[in-house]
This record gives structure tokens, sequence and C-alpha cells, in this order.
């Protein structure tokens, strides 16, 4: 292919120009909102460090402080967790790979990507991977 052209994107065999259009602009919505949520709990962590770094906090009250430093932090994993699966999926859609499985290569369906537009494995390989891990 000349270096002028625009690559051509395959799209999974159900999916329309539009309804990747779609995914892609609620994929980009969503990038954006959890990079804020992110940085409010960020800001959030560092001012609830700052004040126990700063304050003898002892019993109870060092206690419930440590207990919300924790849940800042796992609410700040997952944030992280579902940022990096949606630019993984925004990636996808740029290099024309969206809406494939990516452990097996099947098209992973268009109602899953409508409830879930960052899924990047089709139904049958989530349920083995859930089964492998236990779930």
């Amino acid at each position: 292919m000349p270096s002028n052209q625009a690559p051509v994107l395959a799209l999974a065999p159900e999916l329309t120009d539009e309804q990747v259009a779609r995914f892609k602009s609620r994929l980009q919505e969503q990038a954006l909102a959890l990079s804020e949520q992110d940085g409010e709990l960020r800001a959030r962590l560092a001012a609830e460090e700052s004040v126990t770094a700063n304050t003898f906090v002892a019993g109870i009250e060092g206690a419930m402080a440590a207990e919300a430093d924790d849940e800042v932090i796992a609410l700040l994993h997952h944030e992280q967790t579902e940022l990096a699966a949606t630019r993984q999926a925004l990636e996808r859609i740029e290099n024309g790979e969206y809406g494939f499985c990516t452990e097996c290569g099947d098209p992973i369906g268009a109602a899953r990507l409508e409830v879930l537009p960052q899924a990047h494995l089709c139904v049958g390989c989530q349920d083995m991977l859930e089964h492998r891990q236990g779930r």
C-alpha cells in the first residue's frame, strides 16, 4: 500500500462504520471521565495522606483514616484498570482490530460491545478466563 493512502480498517462483520464511530465517541467520553476521576482520587489521597502524616492519629480515628486511604487506593486502582482498557479499545479502533476477540480472533458481537464497548474478549473467551480465575 502506498504510504500516502490511509489504512483500510477491518471491521467485525456485524459492525457498521456508524456503530464503530458511536463506540469510539463513548470510549473517548469514558476515557475523559476516568482521567478526571483519577485526578480527583489522587488529590483526595494526597490530602488524606498529608492530614495523617501531620497529625498524630491514634485509636479508632487512626484506623478509620487508614481504612479510608485503602478505599481510595482501591478505587484508584479500579479507575486505572478501566482507563487502560478504554485506551486499549481506542487503539484497537485506530488499528482496525476493534470488534474482534484478542484471544481467538472471532467477532465479539455488537450486543456485547453495546454493553461493554471496551470489551476485548468474546463471551466464550471471557467465560474461560473467569473459569480459570475461579470466578
